[in-house]
């Protein structure tokens, strides 16, 4: 934002008359125009809201029963002592069978993977 230096208002813009070409600055208050203004970019503040901070998934015992996360069952959990092995489980059971996936880097597409019979959270790189 660039600031008229006669009465201190915001400038605004607007195609020059005489050069279709260029833009001018100009003051809707005392009616200053300005055609060479140096812009810096100079910045306050800067939010990033896709860049992607570290979250610790494994932290928080109730994410397996956030019924908004997305969930898939062809996937198998790598733990070998995860209770969907054992032999005593019904065949509507193994047919519930189902994985927690979040997507931990946007960039890259990558995952983290959620056991909710076990708890077990592991990563494919």
């Amino acid at each position: 934002m660039e600031f008229c230096k006669v009465c201190d208002n915001l400038y605004y813009i607007k195609i020059n008359n005489d050069d279709n070409d260029n833009l001018i600055y100009y003051c809707r208050k005392c009616g200053n125009e300005e055609t060479n203004l140096s812009n810096m970019d100079l910045c306050v503040s800067k939010t990033n809201f896709k860049e992607v901070t570290n979250i610790d998934y494994g932290s928080n015992p109730y994410i397996k029963l956030d019924p908004t996360l997305p969930r898939i069952k062809n996937i198998k959990c790598p733990n070998k002592d995860c209770k969907r092995y054992t032999s005593e489980r019904t065949k509507e059971e193994k047919e519930n069978d189902e994985i927690i996936y979040m997507r931990y880097d946007d960039k890259n597409m990558k995952y983290i993977y959620l056991c909710p019979s076990c708890n077990y959270l592991w990563k494919n790189e």
